[in-house]
């Protein structure tokens, strides 16, 4: 188990509107997706992970827990850098901005994009309790 300490970066958005389901999660995990392998080496981007949001398990959360809200994003991406200037910067580029934003712009859904920032403390991990982290928020 890995719990160096890296900055996390989580895009959540909704797809375009004139997708279907189908469609954006096929556009974005392999077209959009492989555009991005450089430009992500180039900035030291360690992982990257696409979640599609799975509908029928929302709906299936939604009937069994129905006092919880529930999120409407279609899509979220989780970036993991050492700086979070790493991000910045790739962000900034030229390729990004004249290449991918605008490939972005074919899948998702450009007014409906929140950015968070964090660091990830792993409890459990593949079953096992992790009892040292990296990271320490124990109270002084």
């Amino acid at each position: 188990m890995n719990t160096e300490k890296f900055v996390r970066v989580t895009m959540l958005f909704k797809k375009n509107p004139k997708m279907t389901d189908e469609k954006f999660k096929e556009y974005w995990a392999h077209i959009h997706g492989p555009l991005c392998i450089d430009w992500m080496e180039k900035y030291g981007i360690k992982r990257c992970v696409q979640k599609h949001v799975d509908k029928s398990g929302m709906q299936f959360i939604a009937k069994n827990l129905p006092d919880w809200p529930l999120s409407t994003f279609d899509g979220i991406e989780d970036f993991y850098v050492r700086d979070l200037k790493d991000f910045t910067d790739a962000i900034l580029d030229d390729y990004y901005q004249k290449t991918l934003l605008p490939d972005a712009g074919v899948f998702a859904d450009a007014t409906s994009i929140f950015i968070s920032v964090g660091q990830d403390f792993v409890l459990v991990d593949d079953g096992k309790i992790i009892g040292q982290h990296e990271r320490d928020y124990h109270c002084a």
